[in-house]
């Protein structure tokens, strides 16, 4: 069969059909070497945020142990009022 028997028809070759997967080769080379990119930023991401938080979590005990100190001392405060 001609390509001018057939003018509505397309005639796809092997050689089109190659180059395309070749380029779809290309695509998912790219698509994994993204997602590598996306886990090792991840992984850092997940690092800092470990990090501040066990910055975060030094000065929780120092600051509760002075609110209750406050507290207690304020409660004695008003028991020495009521008192007088």
């Amino acid at each position: 069969m001609d390509d001018q028997e057939d003018p509505l028809g397309v005639r796809i070759g092997a050689r089109e059909i190659y180059d395309e997967v070749v380029g779809l080769r290309e695509d998912v080379r790219s698509l994994g070497q993204e997602g590598e990119s996306v886990t090792e930023t991840l992984e850092d991401h997940e690092t800092r945020i470990r990090g501040l938080e066990s910055e975060r979590a030094k000065y929780t005990l120092p600051v509760a142990l002075i609110t209750a100190v406050a507290t207690v001392v304020a409660a004695g405060l008003a028991v020495a009022k009521l008192g007088a």
